[in-house]
């Protein structure tokens, strides 16, 4: 870890532009909640994701329909985040999503690596890979 990186303590917590707190905010609304107007209001458009299929540019319409899949998939998950660190303009999250499918009913896991890149306030890039099962110890 390079010597800027730093946990998120209660201070960095009062700034709306901090890359933590846009994450944290992000991470809750738009997962945690199913909150769709979270990428508008805190993602660029477009938003660069990265992931197991690849680097796609993804406009706001686009990431809010990806995240009605996911929430198909998971439901409104249970969020455990289990590190969130910050160095410089990007946050690095490793995180457990617990939820349910909302055609079938059954329960689901999702374990995280993700790491947000944030340009004045918002969202500008993403990088995320998941597995299933991992059960993260701390």
């Amino acid at each position: 870890m390079s010597s800027g990186a730093v946990f998120c303590d209660t201070a960095c917590m009062s700034d709306q532009h901090d890359p933590i707190r846009v994450v944290e905010q992000w991470q809750e609304r738009a997962w945690g909640q199913c909150d769709l107007s979270a990428v508008d209001e805190l993602t660029l458009d477009p938003v660069l994701r990265h992931g197991p299929s690849g680097t796609q540019r993804r406009s706001h319409e686009e990431y809010k329909r990806d995240l009605r899949a996911y929430q198909r998939a998971l439901g409104k998950p249970e969020l455990i985040v289990h590190d969130r660190v910050a160095d410089g303009d990007k946050v690095w999250s490793r995180l457990t999503m617990r939820g349910a499918n909302m055609d079938t009913g059954e329960p689901r896991t999702l374990d995280w690596l993700q790491i947000h890149r944030v340009e004045n306030g918002r969202i500008a890039e993403i990088w995320a890979l998941y597995a299933t099962d991992v059960k993260w110890s701390d």
